[in-house]
């Protein structure tokens, strides 16, 4: 037999050798034979087993009380270790009792609450910031929610705007949050923005909303939709309100456009006057402090040379009264005349013209 397998063996022949389709044949054999040994055992083997005994051999030492009750022992300890539970980093718990919520506020960590079905517990990220876009198209919506359309407002003075926003917020009391309201929470948070949107804008000129009123609209609407919130008990906080476009109707886009240039260009106008103004008015009220501190210069000095030839001729006239009481007024009269001539001469031209009777050439003296 050996022999005859060695014969039928594969050659290590080329591919194309008669051998290769007796290796073939013996291959199939060779499976043949192993097909007919396992449904044989399969027929046969069972039989010979005796699984019941094999099993009181092995566990027969055994007591089947003390088996039965460490069995119920590890069943009873996976039920109370199932108590145990995980809260993740910017989540918050709620216990509920059979329903009724017996903890809340509970942060994260391990914890432990008694086993279903007596105790059940909620897990609610409120660290998240979420963010709801009104008439603005985004990724957060994909899946969710379609994109909810613009605000259409109506203004104090009757006219249409449309509005887009974003809305950020996040869930501030998980209790209030699971179990006093139905809807969902972008869908509250959109009602309650277009609500108060709606009110805000009808107290408005439309003039003002399109131009310096962005800033003043976002806080009163996150302050009304805030309320209105807390007024249904949501549990949820607005955290910032971005009015991210205001515009007008398709319609009258272009006419708003040129008011909005005149505005523009009234605005450049005004600048550029106030700064005009603000070039001349620093210099001229230098130029007027300095005139006026010199003026005050000039009064005071004018003052003190008055004061004091009032007391020089009040001196004067002391002597000229005292010498008319004494002796005879012509020698102070002299005097005076004297001193007087003393400053005016020496300002004076002066000529001095021989008596002799001649002629005398005057344009020597530079006259005409």
């Amino acid at each position: 037999m050996s022999k005859k397998k060695r014969d039928e063996s594969p050659s290590p022949s080329l591919p194309d050798s008669p051998g290769r389709e007796e290796s073939f044949s013996g291959l199939i054999a060779k499976v043949k034979s192993v097909l007919t040994s396992i449904s044989s055992f399969l027929k046969t083997g069972f039989r010979n087993l005796n699984l019941r005994e094999d099993l009181l051999k092995a566990f027969g030492h055994l007591s089947p009380r003390r088996v039965v009750v460490s069995l119920f022992t590890a069943l009873f300890g996976l039920y109370v270790v199932s108590g145990v539970y995980l809260v993740n980093p910017g989540e918050q718990a709620v216990e509920r009792l059979f329903g009724k919520v017996v903890r809340s506020g509970i942060g994260e960590g391990l914890h432990y609450r008694m086993p279903w079905p007596f105790q059940k517990v909620d897990k609610v990220n409120t660290a998240e910031i979420r963010r709801e876009s009104i008439g603005i198209d985004h990724k957060e919506h994909a899946g969710l929610h379609t994109a909810p359309e613009k605000i259409q407002v109506l203004t104090g003075d009757e006219n249409i705007v449309d509005v887009e926003m974003i809305i950020q917020y996040r869930i501030s009391d998980p209790v209030q949050y699971l179990f006093n309201v139905d809807y969902r929470p972008f869908q509250l948070i959109n009602e309650a923005v277009r609500f108060a949107a709606t009110r805000i804008a009808g107290s408005l000129k439309v003039d003002d909303i399109l131009t310096v009123a962005k800033e003043d609209i976002q806080k009163r609407v996150r302050i009304e939709a805030q309320e209105l919130l807390d007024k249904y008990q949501s549990g949820l906080t607005i955290v910032t309100v971005n009015l991210n476009k205001l515009y007008p109707p398709d319609e009258l886009a272009e006419s708003f456009q040129d008011v909005g240039s005149a505005r523009e260009d009234k605005s450049r106008e005004i600048s550029q006057a106030e700064g005009y103004r603000n070039g001349l008015i620093p210099p001229a009220q230098g130029e007027a402090e300095k005139n006026l501190r010199e003026a005050e210069g000039y009064s005071i000095d004018v003052t003190n040379r008055a004061q004091g030839e009032a007391q020089r001729f009040g001196q004067m006239l002391k002597e000229y009264r005292t010498a008319s009481i004494g002796a005879s007024g012509d020698v102070t009269r002299q005097r005076l005349y004297i001193e007087t001539m003393e400053k005016v001469m020496p300002n004076v031209k002066k000529y001095i013209v021989s008596g002799t009777g001649g002629k005398v050439n005057l344009r020597l003296f530079g006259t005409e």
